[in-house]
């Protein structure tokens, strides 16, 4: 195995164990969509942790297009995770 995938499948299970804990302790913890997103998981005591949301909409859109569209993805995603609770 090479140095640069032992240290992905380390890591991996460094944070499933850290985030399996965290759950364990009564934290909330919310996946970022996409691995460039890690940095902004978020842990919340409350369960009011915010979800990241990202819409990838072609080059040239209206910015308040692409405002609504992540707004009403948000939503969609908060009650989704309200009815998983």
């Amino acid at each position: 195995m090479k140095a640069a995938e032992q240290k992905v499948r380390e890591t991996a299970t460094a944070l499933h164990d850290a985030i399996a804990e965290a759950r364990a302790a009564g934290l909330h913890v919310v996946w970022p969509r996409t691995v460039y997103d890690l940095p902004t998981i978020a842990v919340s005591e409350t369960g009011k942790a915010a979800t990241t949301v990202h819409v990838d909409m072609p080059e040239g859109t209206d910015p308040a297009l692409a405002g609504k569209a992540e707004a009403a993805a948000a939503k969609a995603v908060e009650k989704t995770v309200e009815r998983a609770k």
